[in-house]
């Protein structure tokens, strides 16, 4: 039971945080009086039986004379997602994140009602925000697997974008320091040397990534072009290609690289470097050794791109480079394998080389990063595909979102719990404030216990 003290304390703080006091007195008063059921708690459980469009109706009339409440705002905006009016319920949700943008449920609720509406980069955005503020990882796990999936969502459609407005496309406004890995040429012979044509790539990117003068653009990126153009590998190394991928790209350079197998324990690897608006040679470079010496290799080979481009590289920049993820042949045909299942939707069969990657060096860190995000991703289709029909892209394949039922309904909770909430997170703020030190909003808390259950799989709209 409260005192009268902490009442007073209570009423104090909503004051202060622009929230409803009237709404905190009333739900305080029937608190004491046994423990009744509060307005929050009344909301929570029509919300849990369904009844949204109830809470709806009550709460237009009461958000026009508490606006300054966001638990009251949240209920209207979740009873709106739950009757996948997800466009409607954003406003609420913006709205409660202006007023307290360290409510970790309403930022998931943000993420999942951007996703429905397709605005990929701004659920990706508050998703990011989302995982920032809590410590749980399986949490975290699933929210990153879903941002991979957006991401590559997104990808495709800026690369239906870009072949749409190709003729409009000015090769001389990309920046000069773009540059594009394009996949590798297996020109070994060996068929089961295939998978090393992305993760080569995949590498190369990586360690150009950290050149701090080098904007490199991704590889899903280059992916998701190739798909929309129907390419297969030989037309992606095509000598005539090569200069319109870099356009639609945005790149203003464009490596492509090749590997021979010279004999049973020798490899060569070549690279040339062209300009995208002229199509003109910048530079070749290539290197050869021993097959024990792979990967050190292929650092040597990204040091020699670097000169090629007149690029002058820190001794801090030339150190993050020369840092080999596996010296496991073996481990990284299989990581390389499971890229190329990721990229064709094939999610089980990526665990499986993914695992084999893990098993062969368990010190591949990448590799474990994937196997995990790869599970997640697989868990979230599958999940998805059990509840409804999948749905697929207009070009005909798998979008890799499928629309699947919204988070489940809210749990109640007290006014005591919702109080105390704001109070901690204002303290909290106030300690900050005062000793000038900003620590991760929510990293101290355990997953969201007002609202609904963490991280269910978010919603497509209907089509």
């Amino acid at each position: 039971m409260y005192t009268k003290i902490e009442q007073y304390a209570h009423v104090k703080m909503s004051k202060k945080l622009n929230i409803s006091w009237q709404i905190i007195l009333i739900s305080t008063s029937l608190f004491i009086a046994g423990c009744a059921p509060t307005i929050y708690d009344v909301l929570s459980q029509k919300l849990d039986e369904g009844k949204n469009d109830e809470v709806i109706s009550e709460l237009r009339e009461s958000l026009i004379k508490n606006s300054g409440d966001p638990q009251i705002v949240k209920f209207m905006g979740v009873a709106l997602y739950n009757k996948k009016y997800y466009s409607t319920a954003l406003p609420y949700f913006e709205r409660v994140y202006k007023m307290d943008p360290e409510d970790d449920q309403n930022i998931y609720y943000l993420a999942a009602s951007y996703e429905a509406v397709i605005e990929y980069p701004q659920a990706i955005q508050f998703y990011r925000r989302y995982n920032e503020m809590t410590i749980f990882g399986e949490y975290r796990e699933h929210v990153e697997a879903r941002m991979k999936l957006l991401h590559k969502s997104q990808m495709e459609m800026d690369a239906k974008k870009a072949l749409l407005e190709e003729s409009m496309l000015d090769v001389d406004r990309i920046p000069l320091n773009t540059i594009a890995v394009l996949n590798f040429e297996n020109k070994s012979g060996k068929k089961e040397l295939d998978p090393l044509q992305k993760g080569l790539a995949e590498m190369t990117i990586t360690d150009l990534s950290k050149v701090k003068a080098l904007k490199v653009v991704e590889r899903v990126r280059l992916q998701k072009l190739v798909e929309e153009m129907n390419f297969g590998e030989t037309g992606l190394v095509d000598d005539a290609t090569a200069p319109r991928i870099g356009k639609l790209l945005g790149a203003s350079k464009l490596v492509k690289g090749s590997y021979f197998d010279l004999s049973n324990d020798e490899v060569r690897i070549d690279a040339l470097i062209a300009q995208t608006r002229t199509g003109s040679l910048i530079g070749t470079t290539d290197i050869s050794g021993k097959t024990t010496g792979f990967f050190r290799l292929q650092k040597e080979l990204v040091f020699k791109i670097i000169e090629e481009l007149n690029i002058k590289i820190s001794d801090s920049e030339r150190e993050a480079i020369l840092t080999i993820p596996t010296e496991n042949m073996f481990a990284f045909l299989q990581f390389s394998q499971g890229i190329d299942f990721e990229d064709k939707g094939m999610y089980n069969q990526a665990i499986v080389s993914y695992t084999a990657a893990v098993q062969a060096d368990p010190k591949f860190s990448q590799a474990g990063a994937n196997l995990s995000s790869a599970k997640q991703t697989s868990n979230i289709i599958s999940t998805s595909s059990s509840s409804t029909t999948s749905t697929r892209s207009s070009s005909g394949r798998g979008s890799g979102i499928s629309t699947t039922t919204p988070p489940p309904p809210p749990n109640s909770a007290s006014t005591k719990d919702v109080l105390n909430s704001v109070s901690d997170r204002a303290n909290t703020s106030q300690g900050n404030a005062s000793s000038g030190f900003t620590s991760t909003p929510g990293s101290t808390q355990g997953p969201p216990s007002v609202l609904t259950n963490p991280l269910p799989a978010p919603p497509r709209p209907p089509l």
